[in-house]
């Protein structure tokens, strides 16, 4: 049989080790039989080792642990057993921060399982069914199904790379994960005079603090191509010579880089500005160029330092709803895809069909062309009918 029944404990008056004897429960010295153990320790197979108060316990423990050996045969897992629980949720989460450390997401990745592990704790993966997933995912208060989705997807990614590690879980294992419908609603936009009033309100209110704010805003309102955090990444040395913006991991693509063509007055502009506050080439071109509050003078602009100078703006001119993501990005979007088709708004966009489609609020302009060329057919293709008239 493997494993088996041990102490540390000594006879008090030879110092022999005291034995296992089974027939007798309990640890016992071989010449001295009063002299019994009080403290257990169960070892096994694979660096398991628990320690007890109780030879009971003990004995439970071990034949636990046989029964599981020889049902699980080559699907045992030491690791399952042990007092330090390393196959845990919480121990595996932990190992997999490891591996997603240096992603550009990996903030959102920690959010997700965090929240994970406070609901899951020690509990060993390979015990935690579809059925417990659901029960959690359903659990979360005050969020869309986008988001519930959301964190469904870290913990398939996170599933998988347990699958991955080839001694955590085995394919047969693998919970199976609850299905979650959901529907992006349309976010609300407005029009190119607004968002042209909105960015003449930021320049009036920011210019004199640091004018790099109402350009940031300026080209997002221009290039359907950026995002709002694709400018945190954008450095002093990342214009070149023919006026082309490249944008190193940008937002949603790690490892690759992004090439925005500026438009004469922003290339003007930003050599201007880099005139004004000089930089060494690595430093963020978005940074803030004096002390102000808890913004620190040289340091890049916050993740949401540019939504809310848009807010403020909205509130000076009234306008409501539209946060600064739609209120450039998809309001440029909307307009172009309105004045010059659907599929050069599309290209400018730098997007896949689905993502472009799902922001950009009007119908394609090809269909209208198609309805426009069908109803031009059907009245072409209508004879018309002479009645003759007979007289009564």
């Amino acid at each position: 049989m493997k494993g088996g029944i041990y102490t540390r404990q000594k006879c008090v008056h030879c110092e022999k080790n005291l034995l296992h004897d089974p027939r007798r429960g309990g640890c016992f010295c071989p010449d001295h039989p009063d002299q019994r153990a009080t403290r257990f320790i169960v070892k096994f197979p694979g660096g398991i080792y628990k320690r007890f108060k109780d030879y009971e316990d003990a004995v439970q423990e071990l034949n636990y642990l046989r029964h599981e050996k020889t049902s699980r045969k080559k699907k045992f897992n030491p690791n399952d057993y042990r007092s330090s629980k390393p196959n845990s949720f919480v121990s595996l989460k932990d190992k997999y921060f490891s591996k997603k450390k240096k992603r550009i997401s990996f903030n959102k990745i920690k959010y997700y399982m965090d929240m994970a592990a406070d609901h899951f704790g020690m509990t060993n993966i390979r015990d935690i069914s579809g059925a417990d997933i659901s029960e959690y995912l359903e659990s979360i208060p005050n969020i869309s199904e986008k988001t519930r989705y959301n964190h469904k997807t870290q913990l398939i990614n996170f599933w998988n790379w347990c699958l991955g590690c080839g001694n955590i879980i085995t394919l047969a294992e693998m919970p199976t994960f609850p299905d979650i419908d959901y529907d992006l609603g349309l976010r609300k936009i407005t029009d190119w005079d607004t968002q042209e009033k909105m960015i003449k309100k930021i320049k009036e209110m920011s210019y004199d603090i640091n004018p790099k704010i109402w350009f940031g805003i300026d080209m997002l309102a221009t290039y359907t191509a950026l995002r709002p955090d694709d400018l945190r990444r954008v450095t002093e040395s990342s214009l070149d010579s023919n006026g082309i913006l490249v944008i190193y991991n940008p937002t949603k693509r790690k490892n690759k880089f992004k090439k925005v063509r500026l438009v004469e007055d922003h290339v003007e502009e930003w050599r201007s500005l880099q005139q004004k506050y000089p930089g060494l080439p690595d430093k963020p071109f978005f940074r803030h160029t004096k002390t102000n509050g808890r913004a620190k003078a040289d340091v890049v602009f916050g993740i949401n330092y540019l939504y809310k100078w848009w807010e403020k703006a909205a509130k000076e001119i009234g306008l409501e709803g539209v946060s600064l993501y739609p209120g450039t990005k998809h309001t440029t979007a909307t307009e172009t895809a309105a004045c010059l088709g659907t599929e050069k708004a599309r290209a400018a966009s730098g997007l896949t069909n689905k993502a472009f489609d799902r922001y950009c609020q009007i119908e394609n302009i090809d269909a209208l062309e198609v309805a426009t060329a069908i109803r031009a057919k059907k009245k072409a293709s209508i004879i018309p009918i002479n009645r003759s008239r007979t007289s009564k």
